[in-house]
């Protein structure tokens, strides 16, 4: 797993290149995803940088690699699984390669089939190549939005990046917050692709690939791939085939990512997803060298550790546990602000960055559970679906505004992970609300009519809420009679799993210098469970039910009939105690007022209401709290780059 960084001026640019020391001070803001090896290659108006963490093939993967032959050099981040087949067919096609590193199989995967290579990769990546006889740079993301790939482009030059922090170390970078940025931060709790917090600054979004014209600076991204949908014959078939093909579909993909020169492991929670995985690993290596590394809480409320110390023991693995309370938590914040250059309001990043940083004491990569809510209907808002229609249908409008919604204001709030209250609240939020609206209504820290309560008239006028839910309309276009399980299953993984869940792991995990990889999100598992009905996922209110099925027999019985526990923090808790001090002095009235961006009576509302322990406002809250760090760090308080000359 690496970092890369890099900067193009095209023929006509009437900017000129700054000085070699930029793209060093840029590539070095990434050593903690490389923290082993880094280079450089400049030439032509083109220079790429790397930073390495040395997982396969030591000796031949250093990079920027350069093939003379066919004029490319590539930086590369990520992992193909397939690279040994692709191996054998690139070299009946005269793409011998010479070293056991999948860069080079990217390299030549693009030499033989140029912007199609991207649609043989079965893995994680974003790279960049530059292809001197075609006189561009041509890139691309992976399908499910693993790895990240920022830039900033314009006719002058295109400037890319694996974290802004990066690409905030060119000259031509400005550290200017995008208001709709901001908007859209304050609804999703992250900003989703293509757009960053920062003005002028773009990340590629999953499953798509660029080309920079180096002659006229013309720049043009496209989609390459999309979710399946599940198709009539896929609806006919029984649940015996979806559950046989699953099994086997899981083991490969497991034994796809066994493959490192350095000590791997696993995740394990106690749930379904992590066992899964863990089952399968131990069935291939040997239980007993498998090494399973979990995170508990002192908050018995939120803590798993009991269960996935069974699990261990039930599978035989060889487990590392961790338990954190409310002091280590605020000690890993200000480690947090700093590997979060985009402002970031889902709370699990912090014991996600605390298991990745002890689990990398003993390993260099690890296997996680990712992606199995999402893909099969894990999540308590499929369950929620079969209620919100029923609500729907028997609760008039009228009634649920005036009736019903003021009477669950008036429950008392709780600490717990779904505290009534805040199940109530959450559930109502997104009933009589269209389909594409209802999962973010559900999900999001506030809905975009929320907006124009909390921030300022002078922030207002520079946003558009009325367009925030514009893009989840045209991703449920062509669900919106189909299934509502299925939908949602898109919806999630195109979303909330691309830019929310798979931000989180790999911040936190490449903070510490740790690869993840997703057995779950493996091409062919994410096209198998797109194709498979709803039916056979939330069967009789029992969600995940054929993943379930599938590893039945392999995974202890407890696990498959256990609720989902998520992987959470007691924050509207901490809030009211150890949290208390630090949340009113970050977000202090006066220095609300001096940035003009809230509006200081409606944080004070929140706060003092959360506080009293009238309402539970832990997300608005938790989102206001994470932003005001980033500002602070990044905006505020962030220091000038010592690589900073004349653009």
């Amino acid at each position: 797993m690496c970092g890369i960084a890099g900067y193009a001026y095209p023929a006509g640019s009437t900017a000129s290149p700054p000085e070699p020391s930029v793209l060093r001070a840029m590539t070095r803001t990434l050593a903690h995803r490389g923290p082993d090896a880094e280079g450089y290659v400049s030439g032509e108006g083109v220079a790429m940088g790397h930073r390495r963490l040395v997982v396969i093939d030591p000796l031949g993967g250093a990079q920027p690699m350069r093939d003379d032959r066919s004029g490319l050099s590539v930086v590369f981040n990520g992992e193909i699984y397939n690279y040994r087949r692709l191996n054998t067919e690139l070299s009946s096609l005269g793409f011998a390669a010479r070293t056991r590193s999948d860069t080079e199989t990217v390299l030549n995967a693009y030499a033989a089939w140029g912007d199609q290579c991207v649609q043989h990769f079965n893995g994680m990546f974003a790279f960049v190549i530059h292809d001197r006889r075609r006189q561009c740079l041509f890139g691309a993301r992976d399908r499910m939005g693993k790895k990240p790939l920022y830039y900033v482009c314009d006719r002058d030059r295109f400037i890319f990046a694996s974290e802004p922090r990066a690409l905030l170390e060119h000259p031509a970078v400005r550290r200017e917050m995008d208001p709709e940025g901001l908007a859209r931060y304050l609804v999703f709790e992250h900003v989703p692709a293509p757009m960053t917090i920062y003005q002028g600054m773009r990340k590629l979004p999953r499953a798509h690939r660029f080309r920079f014209d180096l002659d006229t600076g013309r720049f043009a991204v496209e989609q390459y791939w999309e979710l399946p949908i599940p198709s009539p014959a896929d609806h006919e078939r029984d649940e015996a085939y979806w559950v046989d093909r699953l099994r086997g579909t899981l083991d490969d993909a497991v034994g796809r990512r066994l493959e490192a020169d350095v000590p791997l492991g696993v995740f394990l929670s106690g749930g379904l997803d992590s066992a899964a995985v863990t089952a399968a690993v131990a069935r291939r290596l040997g239980a007993d060298t498998v090494n399973t590394f979990s995170l508990g809480f002192t908050d018995p409320r939120f803590d798993e550790s009991a269960r996935a110390r069974r699990l261990a023991v039930a599978l035989g693995t060889n487990h590392h546990e961790h338990v954190v309370g409310p002091r280590e938590v605020l000690e890993a914040l200000p480690a947090v602000d700093t590997l979060l250059d985009e402002p970031f309001a889902d709370a699990s990043i912090i014991p996600t960055w605390l298991l990745a940083r002890f689990a990398r004491r003993d390993i260099t990569v690890a296997l996680s559970g990712d992606g199995g809510d999402e893909l099969f209907a894990g999540y308590q808002t499929f369950r929620a679906l079969g209620a919100a229609r029923l609500y729907n249908a028997v609760v008039p409008a009228a009634f649920h505004r005036r009736v019903v919604t003021p009477l669950a204001a008036r429950l008392p709030a709780g600490n717990g992970y779904f505290s009534p209250d805040f199940v109530a609240g959450r559930f109502l939020r997104g009933v009589k609300v269209p389909p594409h609206q209802r999962l973010w209504r559900w999900l999001g820290a506030l809905a975009p009519d929320e907006l124009a309560g909390l921030v300022t008239p002078e922030l207002l006028e520079q946003i558009n809420p009325g367009a925030i839910f514009s893009q989840l309309l045209w991703l449920d276009g062509a669900m919106l009679d189909r299934d509502p399980v299925v939908r949602d299953a898109h919806l999630f993984t195109r979303t909330y799993l691309a830019d929310g869940v798979l931000t989180k792991v790999d911040r936190a995990a490449m903070a510490c210098s740790l690869e993840v990889r997703s057995p779950l999100l493996d091409v062919e598992l994410v096209e198998l469970a797109a194709s498979i009905p709803g039916r056979f996922k939330v069967t009789r209110g029992r969600l995940k039910h054929v993943l379930r099925e599938a590893v039945r027999g392999s995974v202890p019985d407890e696990v498959l009939d256990r609720p989902k526990q998520g992987f959470a923090l007691p924050i509207g808790a901490w809030f009211r105690g150890p949290l208390r001090e630090m949340l009113l002095d970050t977000l202090d009235e006066r220095v609300i007022r001096e940035q003009g961006l809230f509006r200081p009576d409606a944080v004070r509302r929140l706060l003092d209401e959360h506080l009293a322990g009238h309402r539970d406002h832990r997300k608005p809250l938790f989102a206001l709290f994470m932003f005001q760090r980033w500002r602070h760090r990044w905006i505020e308080h962030a220091e000038t780059p010592a690589s900073r000359v004349a653009a």
